[in-house]
């Protein structure tokens, strides 16, 4: 009997082996496509947690299981410097052979993401390692993953992903998008000197509107942002915006940094189909190995057609950029060369009463080389030398209401078609140079940043041409032409010194800042003999700032951490702000046309700077929950505005006339504070949760009085002081994000509401009891005032927006991906008390639909 039994075990065994299965594959990168080897392959069966086998991938990347009995299987592979991937639901039945082929993302460097898979085209980042913020300054990081998860066409869009940036448009290329960092404006993520003040920097360029002179006649102008739409989003690896103390290695700005990474090296074939009720855009990728070099490109095409009911109003974005990089030296020298192009067609045709004709035929093109030289371990040499050219070439016209006699005729046209057009260039060459270096001084390690740059920007063209004859603003207009190449250039030069301090305090883990940056703008020399004087070391046009910045982060535990900041920078004025054109005035001096001019131009105008101050607290529960409060205070005392001047008044300071002028000052000032509040959650059965509450206060106004050309003197000044005003608004972000690779699907639910928005003008100069049309009692009015309501107190806040997205893997190589914005068509609509105007805070509802596919 035991001879028995032995013998039906060693037959069961034998069978057992004979008709179990076998699992072979190969583990490749996924984007370069070579066999990794040494990578871990883990066999786990559903029905046997306690059930293992682990095997090694050869130097050709293949690995092999044997015996494996039937049952379903999920196969997971790990590798160092790479993202681990599963393969599920492998269902395995008896002598079968399977073969499963896995791809591996590559890290290309330390992220708060452990687990990273690709979704057809999307690279998916789902298993956050950090639930509150690893490092000392405050910034938020948007991957390629949500951007293309979103649907977004341009840079503008995917901001509309930070917390705190009112979603008051959809995603698309209709019109012109700028944006301001931790500000309150009524445009939403529109502004003036907010978006002036918002630093963009693409791959190491930074992108600026500084020899920018005129005062938008097309897309942008002097004194606000550059157009994001000219920046697609199909090309871009990531967005981190930089709303905290930044490294004194970023200058240049007053409200924020926005760092964009844009794809490069050796990325798989990628073609991408996106199409909404505005815009449909194309777009391909590839990057591929020639030799020791890597050259990528990226080509894409987007079509707006804005007014349907319109013939002939549409804009074309057409966009190509590339990268060539390779490494000398035995690996030790980076060197990378980036060039791109964007061309646009916006046109729109004379097709309505208005006869109104716009064209804008111009190009952004950029380049640069970077050098990155490793030393050692511990020291690396940075170089890099970019270039931006802005190219103008737009054209506008219009009908213009009113009777012109041309030369030689009698009879008056009933009106005319006005013309105008801008043709020039905007060039800026800038260059930098950076020594890195890592030390240890006894427990503490020190990463040590010394730099220099330097930036020249200059407008060359024949400049703004308003027709003469038929002149677009009219025959009464004080607008003229002028040329870009009568302007003189604007420079920059810039040193800065950090020191990156990683200790203990108290037995207790710290991260300290502390950064000098030393900015000179438009310098003319040297000062010695007046340095201590002026207390500045070089003579400059338009002044040299010392900002210092310090950023401390302490951790009490692992779980709870504190970080304070505060910092100053510099931000340079546009050409549009120094030399506003010229005014001009029309009189009859003994029956004869008299026009004179008056120049607006401020050669001594100066560089603005604006003061921050931070502090947060970052608290993780039991590695589930993160919480992150931020309290911000900013100040700016410098800003440029616009002050008004009687005509003559240089000459006689005293004297009274209805013509005016204006120049800008460095009168302005704004002070901004607010919290910021997140709430994140660790990614349980694939949900994820996520809140943010952010308040916002700004108050803002200008020094000095305001020159009222046609005072009523019985109660108003001729000079008088200026108002000022202020605005908070509360603004809460939820989502709620489902992720599953097994399902192949990516789910999210934002909602967006603004319970509180207050916006108030404060009078400062006399005021008047008064009697107002319509109304049978009298109203109170301040000088400056137009409408009596005009100090009242606006509360428009009450909405709420409701946006879904979803994005499905139709296989290995293919995603498909949808949007529905404003789901609920609620319109935010708000009804002015006073004159029952009604204005439509949220946009329409909308929807978007997107395919990709790499092979």
């Amino acid at each position: 009997m035991k001879n028995l039994a032995f013998g039906t075990v060693l037959i069961s065994l034998f069978i057992g082996h004979v008709f179990a299965a076998t699992i072979s594959g190969k583990v490749q990168c996924h984007m370069e496509r070579v066999a990794i080897p040494d990578a871990l392959v883990i066999l786990l069966k559903h029905d046997d947690p306690d059930f293992s086998k682990t095997v090694v991938s050869d130097a050709s990347g293949n690995f092999f299981i044997r015996d494996v009995d039937a049952g379903k299987y999920n196969i997971e592979v790990v590798r160092d410097g790479y993202y681990k991937n599963i393969f599920f639901d492998l269902k395995v039945e008896p002598d079968q052979n399977y073969t499963v082929n896995v791809r591996l993302l590559k890290k290309a460097k330390k992220g708060d993401s452990d687990y990273c898979f690709m979704m057809g085209g999307i690279e998916v980042c789902s298993v956050q390692k950090d639930l509150i913020p690893e490092e000392a300054v405050t910034s938020r990081k948007i991957d390629s993953g949500e951007i293309e998860h979103m649907q977004a066409t341009n840079l503008g869009d995917i901001l509309s992903l930070v917390p705190g940036i009112e979603k008051t448009s959809n995603p698309g290329l209709s019109k012109a998008t700028h944006v301001g960092i931790r500000t309150v404006s009524l445009e939403g993520t529109q502004g003036l000197i907010e978006s002036f003040g918002s630093s963009i920097i693409i791959d190491g360029n930074q992108m600026s509107n500084e020899a920018n002179l005129t005062t938008k006649v097309y897309g942008s102008s002097g004194t606000q942002g550059i157009d994001l739409r000219n920046i697609p989003a199909d090309n871009i690896k990531s967005v981190e915006v930089i709303t905290g103390i930044p490294s004194v290695e970023y200058g240049n700005f007053s409200n924020g940094i926005i760092r964009v990474e844009t794809k490069s090296g050796q990325i798989a074939p990628k073609l991408k189909a996106k199409i909404n009720p505005d815009t449909k855009t194309a777009s391909f990728s590839h990057g591929i190995a020639i030799k020791e070099y890597i050259l990528d490109y990226h080509l894409n095409y987007a079509y707006s057609e804005r007014d349907l009911r319109k013939e002939g109003d549409e804009y074309q974005r057409l966009h190509a950029s590339g990268n060539l990089s390779r490494y000398f030296f035995n690996e030790k020298l980076d060197m990378k060369v980036r060039g791109s192009y964007t061309k646009m067609i916006d046109d729109e045709e004379p097709t309505d009463v208005q006869k109104i004709k716009d064209y804008n035929r111009g190009y952004r093109a950029s380049g640069s080389v970077n050098l990155d030289y490793t030393k050692s371990e511990s020291g690396k040499i940075i170089g890099f030398l970019g270039f931006n050219l802005n190219r103008k070439k737009a054209y506008k016209s219009k009908w213009v209401a009113e009777q012109l006699i041309l030369e030689g005729d009698s009879i008056p046209l009933p009106g005319y078609v006005g013309i105008m057009n801008e043709i020039g260039k905007e060039w800026d060459v800038k260059g930098k140079l950076q020594k890195k270096t890592t030390y240890q001084s006894g427990n503490r390690t020190h990463k040590v940043l010394l730099g220099l740059e330097g930036d020249y920007q200059k407008n060359t063209g024949d400049g703004l041409y308003i027709d003469p004859v038929y002149p677009y603003y009219g025959q009464y207009s004080s607008r003229r032409s002028y040329s870009f190449d009568t302007f003189p250039e604007i420079t920059s030069l810039s040193l800065y010194s950090e020191d990156m301090i990683k200790g203990k305090f108290l037995g207790k883990k710290y991260n300290l800042m502390l950064g000098l940056r030393y900015d000179v703008f438009n310098p003319t020399g040297f000062n010695f003999g007046n340095m201590f004087e002026d207390k500045a070391f070089l003579k400059s046009d338009h002044g040299d700032f010392l900002c210092p910045r310090f950023n401390l982060q302490y951790f009490i535990t692992d779980d709870l951490r504190f970080r304070i900041g505060a910092g100053k920078s510099a931000k340079a004025v546009s050409l549009g702000y120094i030399y506003k054109p010229p005014a001009y005035y029309k009189y009859l001096k003994d029956s004869v046309v008299v026009e004179e001019e008056q120049l607006q131009y401020n050669p001594d105008l100066q560089t603005y700077t604006t003061n921050k101050y931070e502090a947060s607290m970052d608290l993780k529960i039991q590695d589930i929950l993160g919480l992150s409060l931020t309290g911000y205070y900013t100040e700016s005392e410098d800003r440029p505005t616009g002050v008004g001047y009687p005509w003559g008044y240089e000459i006689n300071p005293d004297t009274i006339t209805s013509a005016s002028y204006s120049i800008n000052e460095n009168r302005g000032w704004n002070k901004s504070s607010g919290m910021e509040l997140t709430v994140r959650t660790k990614r349980i059965y694939n949900l994820q949760y996520k809140m943010n509450v952010t308040y916002r206060f700004t108050h803002s106004g200008r020094t000095g009085l305001i020159y009222d050309s046609q005072p009523d003197t019985s109660w108003e000044q001729i000079w008088y002081p200026s108002s000022d005003s202020w605005r908070e608004k509360i603004i809460i972000d939820y989502q709620l994000n489902y992720i599953s690779k097994r399902l192949g699907v990516w789910i999210t639910f934002d909602i967006q509401q603004v319970p509180l928005e207050h916006r108030k003008t404060i009078y400062n100069g006399n005021s008047k009891m008064k009697d107002v049309d319509d109304l049978e009692e009298q109203k109170l009015f301040y000088q400056g005032m137009t409408y009596w309501y005009d100090s009242a107190l606006f509360s428009t806040g009450g909405r709420t927006l409701f946006n879904f997205r979803f994005t499905k893997s139709l296989s290995q190589k293919t995603e498909l991906s949808l949007y529905i914005n404003n789901v609920l068509n609620d319109r935010g609509k708000w009804v002015n008390p006073f004159t029952d105007r009604i204005t439509e805070y949220n946009p329409e509802i909308y929807y978007g639909l997107e395919i990709s596919t790499q092979w």
